[in-house]
């Protein structure tokens, strides 16, 4: 770093060359600067402006002791403090000495030390080599030049105290300072300048948000820069509240618990949020053990894609933990979570999500009385005699979520509703199973139980084959303070044996319904528009989604906008019988009601009008992005499995995909085709035409 390539050229004599040879060996290892003809030069501060105090030394013969070191740099001065880094123990093995630090009292005994020949600091016949220490491992000292050698409290509060004397007494040199001259203050100016560096520049909310943009592993390496960039680390380190493991870097790299536990190590202790939610990661059962030594305050943690089922040391070490989520945790079961969720714990939030072996028997004992919110999705060993059992211990329940679960929940889901009169969110969602698709399902049962929530201000019911326009008068006539409610693909099929939900129950919706902000009625087959007039009851809309409804035309979202004043967005992708009609009224909306405005009309027939569309300075069109799943829509036809499969394989066997991988004629066949004994022949069609079928699929088939 100090040697200087331009000086090389200036060199002469090959006496001079020879002596400054066995300098250069000594200051590239001491790091020490070269001045012209081989006299050096050594610096007498750090890069940060420290004096050096103290020396690093190395190539220390073995059984060096601290006597043998002061007793070889006490010529220089008077020595605080001398510390030896021993090499690793062992049964077998002697530790031996690898490197030094010897601190001076005085700057100018360091300097004299450093510029001191190297046959002066031969110990046991072996050249020592000396250089001035890392900044951060120098001295520090306050505004008064006092060292402060072991300080009881952090260098953080040593820097911030410093600091703050400065301004006051900044705060009383401003008034000496108008006498001064105009040279002196360019000149003063000039020297602040120079000694500015980027941490005087940049403020502390500053440097926060870009190291938010390094990995936290990264800046925990960069740490020994400077004294000055270690303090700024340590204050960052310190404010870190959300640490989620996937931003650590863009690259696939393992995950290990050894390094998870390092991380943990410097910035548990303030650590609000854990998300390990890392894609490519290794680790164990110790990870518990680590999240609960060094992360006392934790309120929330959310793991993903972890295969360990012992998570009982969280018990003892986080006992602040309010939301706990597991996410496709394979190894999870009840035994996992039955020592968290106990009666004297603080969780207030639990979902899990993705599992096989979950099925809620940890509810049924002691279970914590703050508990929330309660949220499951896509597990298939939900048993929902047991969570209706566990719903009598469950007082202050106010979310719950059982999004994706068996058929058979659906019978157990009005049981559950009556206990939980305190319900405000509720999310049933994608009950889409074959079992029950061809069958006619009873909604009474749902009806009644939904007259009990009249707290309920958030419902989610799409994709669910159980849900009719009776369930929406029930919901009209029940729900008034309900704010969002999603309804979309709710029988989106027209051979279903349910009637599903229709222009029949909007129009009992909005009667009831006054406060809704949210609605998403998309891939309706019985949407027609009829019940889109709002009546009064979209005075507080905000957003309206109708994607994909192949029977809606442009009247019934032109009335709702005339209806609801303090609507935004409006979403109509997909919607082919919308045409330029819906911007021309919703330019005239604006015009009585002015607010920003945004049309979704991706795929519809305004998007293909070749008339420019009416303008607006409130009004924003967008035409570009189709945000609507066309296999999603109501009239969406396989072309494989369609209602007529006597034909659906007679044009498979011609096509050029099947000739190209078998060859051309019947060449590839003429083996198949001898064998005509009995069962025999059966199988080897049924094995030509799965081949085929296997050739001819280019999407995945349609759910009902």
């Amino acid at each position: 770093m100090y040697n200087d390539e331009e000086d090389n050229e200036r060199y002469f004599s090959p006496d001079l060359l020879h002596v400054v040879r066995s300098f250069v060996s000594v200051a590239t290892i001491s790091n020490l600067e070269l001045a012209p003809y081989g006299i050096r030069s050594v610096p007498t501060k750090t890069e940060d402006g420290i004096p050096i105090r103290k020396l690093y030394v190395t190539n220390l013969p073995p059984k060096t002791t601290r006597t043998e070191l002061y007793g070889v740099f006490a010529q220089y001065g008077l020595i605080k403090s001398c510390w030896l880094k021993m090499g690793d123990k062992g049964p077998n093995k002697t530790p031996i000495p690898t490197y030094a630090f010897v601190t001076f009292s005085n700057p100018a005994d360091a300097h004299q030390a450093l510029e001191a020949p190297s046959h002066e600091k031969i110990l046991r016949g072996r050249n020592l080599y000396t250089s001035p220490a890392d900044s951060w491992h120098q001295p520090v000292e306050d505004a008064d030049g006092r060292v402060c050698w072991k300080p009881r409290f952090s260098r953080t509060n040593v820097r911030s105290r410093s600091r703050s004397k400065d301004l006051d007494e900044a705060g009383t040199s401003t008034k000496m300072s108008t006498v001064a001259t105009l040279d002196s203050s360019e000149s003063s100016d000039e020297e602040d300048v120079k000694s500015c560096t980027i941490l005087d520049v940049l403020n502390r909310d500053c440097l926060t948000h870009i190291l938010n943009y390094i990995p936290i592993r990264d800046i925990i390496l960069s740490e020994r820069v400077s004294k000055g960039w270690q303090i700024m680390v340590q204050e960052y380190l310190a404010g870190v509240r959300v640490l989620k493991t996937s931003w650590w870097q863009a690259e696939a790299a393992r995950l290990t618990t050894a390094v998870l536990r390092r991380v943990l190590a410097r910035v548990g202790d303030s650590l609000l949020a854990l998300h390990i939610d890392h894609h490519w990661s290794a680790l164990n059962d110790r990870t518990a053990h680590s999240i609960a030594r060094f992360c006392p305050k934790l309120e929330e943690l959310k793991i993903v894609g972890m295969h360990t089922k012992n998570w009982n040391p969280l018990l003892y070490g986080c006992k602040k933990l309010k939301n706990l989520s597991f996410i496709s945790c394979n190894k999870l079961t009840d035994s996992s979570l039955v020592h968290l969720a106990h009666v004297d714990s603080c969780i207030e939030k639990i979902t899990v999500a993705n599992n096989t072996h979950v099925t809620g028997l940890f509810l049924t004992g002691a279970a914590p009385p703050q508990l929330s919110s309660l949220s499951f999705y896509n597990c298939y060993s939900l048993q929902g005699t047991v969570l209706s059992a566990a719903m009598d211990s469950l007082p202050n329940l106010t979310t719950l979520k059982l999004d994706l679960c068996p058929a058979a929940m659906w019978k157990i889901v009005p049981m559950i509703l009556k206990t939980l009169s305190k319900l405000e969110e509720l999310s049933l969602s994608e009950y889409m199973s074959s079992e029950v698709c061809f069958t006619t399902q009873s909604s009474d049962e749902f009806c009644e139980a939904l007259t009990g929530l009249t707290e309920l201000r958030r419902l989610n019911l799409s994709r669910n084959i159980h849900i009719t326009n009776a369930v929406l008068k029930q919901i009209g006539q029940t729900c008034h303070k309900l704010e969002y409610l999603n309804v979309s693909s709710c029988n989106s099929r027209k051979n279903f044996p349910q009637p599903g939900v229709s222009d029949e129950g909007l129009a009992a919706l909005w009667a009831g319904c006054r406060r809704l902000r949210e609605l998403d009625v998309s891939y309706l087959a019985g949407l027609g528009g009829a019940g889109l007039a709002g009546q009064g009851g979209a005075a507080r809309l905000r957003r309206f989604t109708a994607r994909g409804n192949p029977a809606l035309s442009a009247a019934g979202p032109a009335a709702l906008l005339a209806a609801a004043p303090c609507l935004q967005e409006m979403d109509l992708c997909g919607c082919d019988g919308v045409s330029e009609e819906i911007v021309e009224a919703a330019v005239n909306a604006l015009a009585l009601n002015p607010r920003h405005l945004l049309l979704r009309l991706a795929g519809t027939g305004a998007a293909q009008a070749q008339e420019e569309l009416p303008k607006h300075r409130l009004l924003t069109v967008n035409v570009a992005d189709d945000l609507c799943n066309p296999n999603m829509r109501p009239d969406f036809v396989d072309r494989i499995f369609g209602n007529d499969s006597d034909e659906s394989f007679d044009d498979l066997y011609d096509h050029d995909d099947f000739e190209d991988l078998f060859g051309s004629g019947e060449s590839r066949f003429n083996y198949l085709n001898t064998l005509h004994v009995g069962r025999s022949h059966r199988y080897i069609v049924t094995l030509k035409s799965v081949v085929v079928v296997a050739l001819k699929i280019r999407r995945p088939v349609h759910s009902c």
